[in-house]
């Protein structure tokens, strides 16, 4: 990870100010997003086995 002095804290100069991220957008970029893909990968390797054994 980058140090926190590497990280800008300020909109540029003629940038267009950038608003605040809520509580939903938070937890969608860091927890549902990751856990779907956790989800896909897990069906796609674990799912032949689980299929397999109900046979």
């Amino acid at each position: 990870m980058l140090p926190a002095a590497f990280l800008p804290l300020e909109t540029l100069p003629s940038w267009p100010a950038v608003p605040e991220p809520t509580l939903v957008e938070l937890l969608t970029v860091t927890l549902f997003v990751p856990l779907a893909i956790t989800a896909v990968v897990v069906a796609l390797v674990m799912g032949p086995a689980w299929h397999g054994k109900s046979e």
